[in-house]
């Protein structure tokens, strides 16, 4: 009997489930903030983490058996970390929160935190469609819409700091608050990393 073939394009669109799960949750939190239900609400983000690390770890098994990949075996695994990171990176904002003793969010982050939704949307089409690279002109398009709206989301991080050092004079508060910020632009930038890394193996393939 011949060996059945893994889908890793269907993994890849399991893993960014994972992430666009992560990301409404986090929106949610920001949003609608409560110290309170933090704990609560670290552990279901943790869930959702722990999941995304199950199947990278499920593709890794996969290709240590496999020797013909419908893309190089590398680029699986480059797509694969990368995708991993957006989890693991909407959860450390959370994270923060909870290291960072954050009583009250800072003015700008349900908005970014908005912004970051939408981008891991857009990463989450983008990878739905990546099965079809080889025409790749919807593809395209998805991959320069995540870079524009992490150029939306740069503007906003940019804004965001300016308005807390602006306003912030207690240096606890300032240290906290900008590592929320930062936390959330560096997702934004990982999926622009993702849709980078789509892109080369867009060009590799085609």
């Amino acid at each position: 009997m011949a060996k059945k073939k893994n889908n890793y394009f269907k993994l890849a669109e399991q893993q960014v489930e994972c992430c666009v799960s992560a990301s409404a949750l986090l929106e949610e939190i920001l949003c609608n903030y409560s110290a309170a239900e933090l704990c609560a609400q670290r552990k279901k983000m943790h869930e959702i983490e722990h999941k995304a690390d199950e199947i990278q770890h499920d593709i890794l098994s996969r290709l240590s058996d496999e020797f013909i990949t419908p893309i190089d075996q590398e680029d699986i695994l480059r797509l694969a970390q990368i995708l991993d990171d957006v989890t693991d990176a909407l959860d450390e904002v959370v994270l923060e929160c909870h290291m960072f003793h954050i009583a009250k969010i800072p003015a700008d982050a349900p908005e970014l935190s908005r912004i970051v939704n939408h981008c891991v949307k857009a990463l989450y089409q983008a990878v739905k469609e990546f099965k079809n690279f080889k025409k790749p002109k919807a593809l395209h398009s998805l991959l320069v819409e995540i870079n524009t709206i992490e150029g939306e989301a740069d503007s906003a991080y940019v804004n965001a700091i300016y308005h807390l050092f602006e306003k912030e004079a207690d240096s606890r508060v300032l240290i906290g608050n900008k590592a929320i910020y930062d936390g959330l632009e560096n997702c934004c930038d990982l999926c622009e990393n993702a849709a980078d890394i789509i892109d080369q193996i867009i060009m590799k393939n085609t």
